[in-house]
């Protein structure tokens, strides 16, 4: 079964694990729901949310025991808005594609039912619309509904960090790169993050502009050790002809087995010339997509810097069936440059409703 691969991806449905106002109070003292039972579900929900991410040195396995804690909280106050948010985020955070995953056939209908779920309770909740938002953009690929539910987030609260990184994140994909910046400084005025770093960094990467967003990868890992980190600063080093530093780049993403990663690291391979090396680690890869670890996506890259342009046309029109949220990259991804003048291509971008 296929997972739905947001690990190494530019997305920022999961990028801040908490919202700016939950980080505001402490545990003992935070109440989000009048109901004490329900607050206490959703405060130790959140606890192991927060410890679910892989790209951190997290476990999966905590984002399942967050979602039945989070969903026993929905139960004790079923008008508990804030908690439908966190469950919709934390089934998102199961799509890793790596064996602790989950298929889109189990992730997506609960993710976009309690979104659906937290702006029917409350519309006036900017974090509600932030989730329909990311849904919207990293899945669904509808932009004027990502866009019309950013907007109504950041005018219930302009001053949300997460709402302003989530929007640049999607004015990037869109090539409104001055626009993306401009909100991506004003998420990083509010709260400083590796995850808004990372905004920069693929946002000037998206512009070629590579010193900039090499800066900007840098100053992400400075923060904390992190697979993205790692993995962008692999692609830009590629865009830079640098395969010697691209590869260790790569190598160090795809420690932890992640299928993204390792695909990368089998892109950075081809790109330096090393194809018994690429296929090889391609081959991997292909033995393990019932297990989820293949990411279309970058199996397209992968064939693309082999020179065989048939078959990335293939994978990505996979990554689009299967609703990978890097497709939502494809206008703007230097990786699929190559492509561009190719009716295929052309024909998958007017499919996605980037022209």
């Amino acid at each position: 079964m296929k997972k739905h691969s947001l690990a190494v991806s530019y997305v920022v449905l999961t990028a801040v694990l908490i919202c700016p106002s939950l980080a505001q109070k402490g545990p003992s003292a935070a109440v989000y729901s009048q109901n004490p039972e329900a607050n206490a579900l959703f405060l130790k929900a959140r606890e192991y949310s927060g410890r679910s991410d892989p790209r951190t040195g997290g476990k999966l396995a905590n984002a399942r025991e967050a979602i039945k804690l989070f969903e026993q909280a929905v139960q004790k106050d079923p008008s508990f808005a804030l908690a439908y948010v966190e469950l919709s985020r934390t089934w998102l955070s199961l799509g890793y594609s790596d064996p602790d995953g989950a298929t889109n056939e189990e992730i997506l209908p609960s993710a976009r039912a309690a979104a659906l779920k937290a702006v029917e309770l409350d519309p006036k909740r900017p974090e509600a619309h932030l989730g329909l938002a990311s849904l919207s953009y990293s899945v669904d690929f509808d932009w004027d509904r990502a866009e019309r539910e950013y907007k109504l987030a950041l005018q219930l609260q302009p001053d949300n960090a997460r709402a302003n990184a989530g929007y640049a994140a999607y004015l990037s994909s869109m090539g409104k790169f001055s626009e993306a910046l401009e909100r991506a400084a004003k998420a990083d005025a509010l709260m400083p993050s590796l995850n808004v770093d990372l905004v920069f960094a693929r946002t000037y990467y998206s512009m070629r502009r590579y010193a900039m967003a090499e800066d900007y990868c840098k100053k992400a890992l400075a923060r904390q050790d992190n697979v993205l980190g790692h993995f962008f600063l692999g692609l830009i080093r590629v865009a830079e002809a640098q395969y010697d530093k691209a590869i260790p780049e790569f190598e160090t993403a795809a420690a932890g087995h992640n299928g993204g990663a390792m695909a990368g690291l089998a892109y950075g391979y081809a790109m330096a010339g090393q194809k018994d090396r690429a296929l090889e680690l391609l081959a991997k890869l292909h033995a393990g997509r019932d297990s989820g670890l293949i990411v279309d996506y970058r199996v397209a890259a992968v064939h693309l810097a082999l020179g065989d342009k048939d078959q990335a046309i293939e994978w990505l029109r996979k990554s689009y069936d299967d609703r990978e949220n890097w497709m939502n990259q494809l206008k703007v991804d230097p990786v699929m440059d190559p492509l561009r003048s190719d009716p295929r291509f052309q024909e998958l971008m007017r499919k996605i409703h980037f022209s």
